[in-house]
């Protein structure tokens, strides 16, 4: 696409920053401005990224899924669990990705839910798995332009 997206989006974001902002009254109306320039600029970051991000996140909750099926002891988890773990993502579209990543996150939260009240140690195993790919998730979603 040309312009490539996100150098449109900073381009655009700078310009407001540096030029709009600086002339527009009352102080209000230049922060929703800043605001809007900002929030361009984390669309600019994560437009590069949005499909990739999700289809590794995607894929990585399939094979906890696949290594967690066995120990669970809820028969209709566990067959959910196995044919999860078979779905693949074929439409490439990030709103498909999205939305096939809420489906996978949801039956993480099942999932989560049943090991965490197990004391066993392939359960205690499955939490911790669980724990590391939320936590390497949020790593994932970080923006280079947050303050957090």
């Amino acid at each position: 696409m040309r312009p490539p997206v996100p150098i449109a989006f900073q381009t655009i974001a700078m310009d407001l920053l540096m030029r709009v902002v600086p002339a527009i009254t009352p102080p209000y109306h230049q922060g929703t401005v800043g605001m809007i320039a900002t929030m361009m600029l984390m669309t600019a970051e994560e437009w590069d990224r949005a499909a990739s991000r999700r289809l590794e996140e995607n894929n990585r909750l399939r094979e906890i899924f696949a290594e967690a099926a066995p120990i669970v002891t809820d028969p209709a988890l566990k067959r959910r669990m196995a044919e999860l773990a078979e779905t693949r993502d074929d439409d490439l579209r990030v709103s498909a990705l999205e939305s096939s990543n809420c489906a996978l996150r949801a039956a993480l939260i099942e999932l989560h839910a049943h090991v965490e009240g197990r004391a066993d140690p392939q359960a205690r195993m499955v939490d911790d798995v669980i724990w590391k790919e939320l936590a390497r998730s949020t790593e994932r979603r970080r923006l280079s332009t947050a303050p957090f």
